[in-house]
């Protein structure tokens, strides 16, 4: 699979973190790139979070991540759910 279907696939599914925390998705999902290195990003390295809260949110992962110390979790281990699931 090319990096730009995984991406769409990605794009497609619902917020992983409004999934867990059981909210409702109220805005678009957003494909968030986590780092692996000082390289840059990996377009496999991915999670799909909505844009308003968990994404750009001020308690979302580019916020004070909030959310993600509410599941007890990291990117990592939101990617590990992610994939779990493909």
């Amino acid at each position: 699979m090319s990096p730009e279907d995984h991406m769409e696939r990605i794009a497609n599914m619902r917020c992983i973190c409004c999934e867990l925390l059981g909210t409702q998705q109220a805005s678009k999902t957003n494909v968030h790139h986590i780092r692996a290195d000082r390289e840059g990003r990996n377009d496999y390295l991915t999670i799909p979070l909505c844009h308003d809260d968990c994404h750009q949110g001020q308690h979302g992962v580019h916020g004070d991540r909030t959310y993600l110390r509410a599941l007890k979790m990291t990117e990592w281990g939101l990617l590990a759910v992610i994939i779990s699931r493909l």
